[in-house]
């Protein structure tokens, strides 16, 4: 087994060789599932940061508990 597999082995936690094209398909995957998680999470602090503005609740309480910024909230 060569250096190059050794390493992906390690880094994947897999048993089986594949190639260099699997390796970065299967990195590009779990970066792409990553990805839409935080966009989804981003999605509900929106959502949510615009019913405590309906609600009246301080622009700084809302970004403070949201994670959003000031900037973020005022836009909504």
């Amino acid at each position: 087994m060569s250096i190059f597999e050794k390493e992906i082995k390690t880094k994947i936690g897999r048993s089986d060789t594949m190639g260099t094209q699997e390796y970065l398909l299967d990195k590009a995957e779990k970066k792409g599932i990553q990805k839409g998680k935080i966009e989804g999470k981003r999605e509900e602090a929106i959502a949510i940061a615009l019913e405590f503005k309906k609600m009246g609740l301080p622009i700084a309480d809302i970004a403070k508990g949201t994670g959003l910024s000031i900037e973020e909230i005022e836009k909504l």
